[in-house]
């Protein structure tokens, strides 16, 4: 089952509407017509200026419609910022790929095992790199609620796209394809459609359904503070490849969204 949906805001009913920003100091190499934006040591203010904000919810196809699984479903979750309602081919996007909302919802909820007070959720650092030592899950902040560590292929993934930002005009136009993912920082949702419940007490909490997802007018609400890289970077630190290439994006973004889940055609990546 494969179901896409765009956002918006609560009391809206309008595809893509939604409120979030996503500013700070970054450096692009390569563009337009091959200046940079901003250097690794002067880096550039980047603002992101996001004005529709979609979610695509891809549902696990070995589940049976109408059941339950017996284990859990890897239900994937994408959520977009765009600055634009343009095709993303053309626009400057920040995204989140969360390849299990199960997994998510389960750090969010903070249950424990009732029996052993063990956590119900995944312990582990989200990453088979030795370096990385900080839980993915972190424990739950003033208000309750964990962060999430980012770390590239880890349980919540984010990446910059600045399609528009980056393009030539000659011979084109043509976009100049850049991508920076976040090999550090959090992101801490404050809502994931029903999964937090910060003001129930934690022997109270139930479990996460095998089949969690969130669903159409529930919330995504989140901060984040992103340390960001070159993507093809860290794809070959990840694949050890010898000698990376040098990186040509760095910085950090930080900001929010708040959106309803809505259906749009508008919101669609696919025909």
């Amino acid at each position: 089952m494969l179901a896409t949906v765009s956002a918006a805001s609560a009391g809206g009913c309008n595809v893509g509407d939604g409120t979030g920003s996503a500013t700070g100091p970054l450096w692009i190499l390569g563009c337009k017509e091959g200046m940079p934006e901003g250097t690794e040591e002067a880096p550039k203010m980047y603002d992101l200026e996001p004005d529709f904000f979609a979610g695509e919810p891809i549902g696990d196809i070995s589940v049976v419609p109408g059941a339950t699984p017996s284990v859990p479903a890897q239900n994937r979750l994408i959520i977009r910022m765009q600055r634009t309602g343009n095709a993303t081919e053309i626009n400057d996007t920040l995204y989140f790929d969360i390849p299990s909302s199960y997994q998510v919802a389960r750090c969010l909820r903070g249950a424990v095992d009732p029996a052993t007070g063990q956590p119900d959720w995944d312990t582990g650092t989200g990453t088979a790199d030795p370096t990385v030592t900080t839980p993915w899950c972190e424990p739950p902040g003033p208000n309750g609620i964990p962060r999430i560590h980012l770390v590239p292929f880890g349980p919540v993934r984010a990446a910059l796209t600045p399609l528009d930002t980056c393009h030539m005009t000659s011979p084109g136009p043509t976009v100049v394809s850049i991508t920076g993912v976040a090999n550090d920082g959090w992101i801490q949702f404050n809502s994931f459609g029903g999964a937090a419940t910060p003001d129930v007490p934690v022997a109270d909490r139930e479990p996460i359904g095998f089949n969690f997802q969130v669903g159409y007018d529930e919330t995504l609400s989140a901060t984040f503070d992103l340390a960001l890289t070159d993507d093809r970077t860290q794809t070959a630190i990840y694949k050890t490849i010898d000698v990376p290439p040098p990186p040509r994006i760095g910085g950090t973004l930080q900001g929010f969204f708040d959106f309803d889940l809505k259906r749009g055609r508008s919101a669609q990546t696919f025909p």
